[in-house]
């Protein structure tokens, strides 16, 4: 009997092992292979407009919600409008990191007459801490992180047929994640008057596989999973040192951390070698860009609403 239930047990622990490695190689193959998808395709008419709340909020008014396009792409953004916009109702749309999303309109410090958007990504949570739940859920992210420059756009379209906001400035801030993906619609979209990368980089394999130290310890198992991560990511088709000259010759911003224990500073030489002529590269003191760190929010912001208000100065 006890010989039985060795074997079963043996049994059922080979099986496991069939199917979970069967299942990574499915979730590879679905993930790695997807081509670069046709934005504008992606982006569609916008065919739905839901709100979700509405609610005062420190001199301005909060609207939060769900965006529907034509294609299928589905998002959430939050809407700040200042109770006294500038002359020419400036807008910073943002694109932050993935668990602050729309909460991003609200971590603005002090934004003034400036309106300000901020987007969720088109995909739920992703579930770092449970690689089972993780591997199943990649094939979604990864259509949700290559959906991402298609909602941006679908998001433009619908804020500036607004007639309470129609922005004569449109500033496009991707920050933390959001720095990796906000030079594709700014490329497509000759709207965006001016592109902010805030605590970002280039290269985001390396940025991965410089997060797996401590975690991995060869060196090469952190390269490879760094670069498999990557390819889901959609790091090939997004990675913003391929589209940063093609969003020349209008004014781009790139501000990073002295001291950021998330990237290596290869990866931000890599982005600062990238970028045009006339870039502004910008530097904050300290760690990584974090909700948390209010001194960092400030400075930021500070930073945005210094350059915005002067654009909208007559």
């Amino acid at each position: 009997m006890n010989i039985l239930a060795h074997l079963l047990r043996a049994g059922a622990g080979a099986l496991l092992l069939l199917l979970l490695g069967a299942g990574a190689f499915l979730a590879y193959l679905l993930a790695v292979a997807a081509p670069e998808p046709d934005y504008r395709d992606r982006q569609g008419q916008l065919a739905g407009a839901e709100v979700l709340a509405s609610y005062p909020f420190e001199g301005s008014r909060i609207e939060e919600l769900r965006l529907t396009s034509s294609s299928g792409v589905r998002f959430e953004i939050a809407l700040r409008l200042p109770d006294e916009p500038l002359p020419g109702r400036p807008l910073v749309l943002l694109l932050a990191g993935n668990e602050t999303g729309r909460k991003a309109a609200t971590l603005i410090r002090n934004p003034g007459g400036v309106a300000v958007a901020a987007l969720s990504y088109p995909f739920s949570e992703i579930p770092y801490r449970d690689w089972l739940p993780l591997l199943a859920a990649l094939p979604d992210i990864q259509r949700g992180i290559l959906d991402t420059p298609a909602a941006v756009l679908l998001a433009l379209d619908y804020l500036l047929a607004r007639p309470d906001l129609a922005p004569e400035q449109v500033e496009l801030a991707g920050v933390s994640f959001g720095a990796y993906l906000a030079a594709v619609p700014a490329a497509l979209d000759a709207r965006v008057d001016r592109l902010w990368l805030i605590h970002g980089s280039g290269e985001p394999a390396q940025v991965i596989e410089y997060g797996l130290e401590g975690r991995l310890p060869t060196p090469w198992l952190r390269r490879a999973v760094g670069g498999y991560l990557a390819r889901i990511a959609g790091a090939e088709h997004l990675s913003p040192e391929r589209w940063v000259g093609r969003y020349a010759p209008r004014p781009l911003v790139v501000i990073n951390a002295d001291a950021d224990e998330s990237i290596p500073a290869r990866a931000i030489a890599a982005l600062h070698e990238a970028v045009p002529r006339g870039t502004e590269i910008l530097w904050t003191p300290g760690d990584h860009v974090h909700p948390k760190r209010p001194e960092i929010m400030d400075l930021l912001s500070a930073m945005i609403r210094e350059r915005v208000y002067a654009a909208a100065s007559p």
